[in-house]
């Protein structure tokens, strides 16, 4: 008989003491593969414990891999294949992970580790770079008070798999809020998606196939670059002016191409921080319902109107249905919860949501209906208008500060007029884009070189501010750094 001993008064459950008792004696040699072990009623006699003790000890050794188990048998300890430790694994596999995965994934790889390779900065460091809320301004408590309240009200429903579509009444919220900026949409005509980027991928997946070619305007948001080439699209760059995307270049370039949609930011554009006006717009929507383009207007700044009334969205002038309409929570309120959403016509929405239903099946039920009940009782409203009192005077502060600091007359800056970005632009700089981001660095600043932003490098160096995380003490400093920086370099 297997001499075993159990401690009755112990925490640890007597099924788990058996199996750890067995696990052990068979680690250490002492019970062979091909032992038989005592039949778990034998076992429960010796122990003076339940035999459905035994019974479950006995299944975890089977599960574990420890022994053969047959009903009407008896349990035989087996040959088995050791765990794979961290201490016992080896340190690279045997699958050539980078022959068997497409290039197009590496070219992603090197893009990323490239773009967010970590630089070694000081506790005192001004993050420019950023383009992150900041989260001493996030109503934690409202939203925390929102998400229990549905959990108590409609938990068990909201924790099944939910709409594709999205939680209805946060659709109708939507619906509702977008009448601020004229977009006149019905539920039935948004799909809520996880953030803004998540939509953009559907959209690629519903519009792209290999070969096909895109507009954008250059620069444009960095991910949008690697992401549209994933998908094997040829990227077709349109130059952003002072006035925005040049119209003139995009409309030569329809004359020769046939391209499968239109990627604009109309509204405080990622990096540089323009808006364009509302003749650019009318006219942007007429050359494309020309040519039967569509657009997909991404908003993920909409909200951030806080210098007085900017133009209103292309979507809302969009009477012919050319434009797919990207929206978003995380610029605006919590990045961490992503929700963003998609309003198109009712027809391309039914077959986002198709491609949804194969995919990701459907969206976070909990957070999305936690959403609604803050839109529903005020919450987001106040929070809107807190941020533009918050980020009007910081945008201030950093305007000011610009022209107060930064004299070198080949340095020139976007002014937005809304929004968390400020696009630098170094003139006849002598030294390359990467030497001035390390002297800016060692000088305890930190932003993004603009060649992310581009399908091609820009023949002058470019950086991307972004005032999102900090107050105004914070910006100040930081461009203080900016400026010694650049009267260094232009000495």
């Amino acid at each position: 008989m297997l001499i075993l001993k159990v401690n009755k008064r112990s925490e640890i459950p007597l099924f788990k003491q058996v199996f750890e008792r067995i696990k052990e004696l068979i680690e250490q040699g002492v019970l062979k593969p091909g032992d038989k072990l005592p039949s778990s009623r034998d076992m429960a006699v010796h122990l003076g414990v339940h035999r459905s003790t035994v019974y479950k000890a006995y299944e975890e050794l089977w599960a574990f891999g420890y022994i053969d188990s047959r009903p009407g048998s008896y349990s035989i300890v087996r040959e088995r294949e050791e765990l794979a430790t961290l201490e016992k694994r080896a340190q690279e596999g045997i699958i050539p992970w980078n022959e068997i995965c497409t290039p197009l994934v590496d070219d992603m790889l090197k893009f990323i580790d490239e773009a967010t390779k970590e630089k070694t900065t000081s506790p005192d460091t001004i993050n420019l770079a950023m383009l992150d809320l900041d989260p001493r301004i996030f109503p934690v408590d409202d939203f925390r008070k929102c998400l229990n309240g549905v959990l108590v009200d409609d938990g068990a429903r909201l924790l099944t798999y939910g709409d594709a579509q999205g939680y209805r009444p946060l659709r109708e919220a939507i619906a509702k809020r977008l009448q601020i900026h004229s977009i006149e949409v019905a539920a039935d005509e948004i799909m809520i998606t996880n953030g803004a980027q998540h939509g953009l991928e559907t959209i690629l997946k519903l519009l792209i196939e290999p070969g096909n070619k895109v507009l954008i305007e250059s620069p444009t948001y960095a991910i949008v670059i690697p992401l549209m080439q994933f998908y094997r699209s040829q990227l077709l760059p349109i130059p952003m002016r002072e006035e925005g995307l040049d119209l003139a270049y995009l409309r030569k370039t329809l004359e020769k191409e046939k391209a499968s949609f239109l990627y604009t930011m109309p509204n405080f554009h990622n990096p540089t921080g323009i808006s364009t006006n509302q003749a650019h717009r009318e006219e942007l929507l007429a050359l494309c319902e020309e040519h039967k383009l569509p657009i997909v207007e991404d908003a993920f700044e909409e909200e951030m109107k806080y210098f007085g009334k900017v133009p209103l969205p292309l979507k809302s002038m969009d009477k012919k249905q050319i434009v797919i309409y990207l929206g978003t929570f995380s610029k605006v309120l919590f990045p961490g919860i992503r929700v963003g959403w998609i309003a198109a016509e009712k027809e391309c929405i039914k077959r986002l949501v198709a491609i949804r239903k194969v995919s990701d099946l459907s969206s976070n039920m909990p957070l999305q209906a936690a959403l609604a009940e803050f839109c529903e009782k005020g919450h987001y409203e106040l929070h809107v208008k807190r941020m533009h009192r918050i980020f009007r005077k910081r945008m201030q502060t950093a305007l000011k500060a610009m022209k107060d600091y930064i004299t070198v007359e080949n340095v020139s800056w976007t002014e937005p007029t809304g929004g968390y970005l400020i696009w630098l632009h170094l003139k006849n700089c002598p030294l390359k884009e990467e030497r001035v981001h390390d002297l800016l660095l060692k000088n305890g600043v930190l932003v993004v070189p603009g060649r992310f932003y581009f399908p091609t490098r820009p023949k002058d160096p470019y950086y991307r501010l972004s005032i999102a995380s900090l107050d105004e003490d914070e910006i100040k400093t930081g461009v203080q750094r900016i400026a010694k920086t650049m009267e260094k370099i232009y000495k």
